[in-house]
């Protein structure tokens, strides 16, 4: 009796034995990875080439907003990068990154990418955005959290702001290599951790040059451009235009990422709203009283008092405003400040 019960208490021990597999031991939970085992993570990245529009339509993207390259960088608790890498070449509008990872360890992993052909930086707290083309069309995305509770696939959004210039009125001509001058605000840098832009200046200028003469017509658009909005700058900024030499400021423009702003009005020359610059009166004074070879018209001016309306006309065309003369007292009869000259 007692050898059948070391047999049965034998054989109790082999059941448990092979209840067991060489992989999965007591308490190591099976699949679960354990915390601060490292395994490899995978991220497929895409961008959303889609803008939001204005209050009717929003902007559908075109290959040339595809990003052509992207980079990924992964921040610890404490914000020291862990891990980097590029990916050159987006191919069918996405791109793929593995990256081993501790698991149960919090991290934030940044994604950012352009169209860009600048040299790649190594710090997303700290990329350079160059507006002076135009043409740089730039996003960011972040992940944060334990890698396993991740999710693997990223979207990129815009954080670049759309700018599009569209004329509305009568027709007007431009000359060839004529330069369409736009001041806006722009930041020099983006951090993609704090979603944060900043700039020395807080202003940049964006200079369109037309490749031939062209008329533009009612309903045309005339250029398009991004910028990333530094957070610094004061509420709905300004952007100021410079066609013809005549300037003209907009204000009131809601400056958002990932936004598409049309600014639609009178860029012509007749709008009265546009106000002349220095090379504007200067250009005028030489078509009103020079001749071709740039001789004076005449060393001095006279025009008799029943003629000064003609007078009136005269300088409303050279200082794109309406102005009235007063001929009956002496002294100054005409003032005007502009940039950092004085006429009278």
């Amino acid at each position: 009796m007692k050898h059948l019960k070391y047999i049965f208490t034998t054989f109790a021990v082999a059941l448990l034995a092979t209840s067991c597999s060489q992989d999965e031991l007591p308490g190591d939970g099976g699949d679960t990875p354990v915390t601060g085992q490292t395994q490899t993570y995978t991220f497929t990245v895409s961008p959303d080439i889609v803008m939001e529009g204005d209050a009717r339509t929003r902007s559908e993207g075109t290959d040339a907003e595809m990003p052509t390259r992207c980079f990924m960088q992964v921040f610890d608790s404490e914000l020291n990068v862990v891990k980097d890498k590029v990916m050159e070449n987006i191919t069918d509008g996405s791109c793929t990154f593995e990256v081993q990872l501790a698991t149960g360890k919090e991290y934030q992993v940044a994604f950012y990418a352009d169209n860009s052909d600048a040299p790649m930086q190594n710090d997303l707290t700290n990329v350079p955005y160059d507006s002076s083309s135009g043409k740089v069309v730039a996003y960011g995305a972040l992940v944060e959290g334990k890698p396993e509770n991740m999710n693997s696939t990223v979207t990129l959004k815009h954080i670049v702001t759309k700018i599009t210039l569209k004329h509305i009125g009568d027709s007007f001509t431009v000359a060839a290599s004529e330069e369409f001058k736009i001041s806006f605000p722009c930041a020099d840098t983006y951090n993609v951790l704090s979603n944060i832009a900043v700039a020395e200046n807080g202003y940049e200028e964006f200079t369109y040059t037309f490749t031939e003469e062209k008329t533009i017509g009612n309903g045309e658009e005339i250029c398009s451009f991004y910028t990333i909005v530094p957070y610094q700058v004061e509420d709905n900024p300004d952007i100021t235009l410079n066609l013809h030499q005549l300037k003209q400021t907009i204000s009131g423009i809601e400056w958002k990422s990932n936004s598409h702003v049309t600014l639609q009005g009178d860029l012509s020359e007749d709008n009265p709203k546009r106000g002349a610059t220095s090379e504007y009166v200067e250009e005028q004074i030489d078509f009103f009283f020079k001749n071709e070879d740039g001789t004076s018209v005449s060393t001095n001016f006279y025009l008799k008092e029943g003629n000064i309306e003609d007078l009136e006309a005269v300088l409303g065309a050279i200082f794109h405003k309406n102005v009235e003369l007063d001929l009956t007292q002496n002294g100054t009869i005409f003032e005007e400040v502009l940039d950092d000259y004085f006429f009278q």
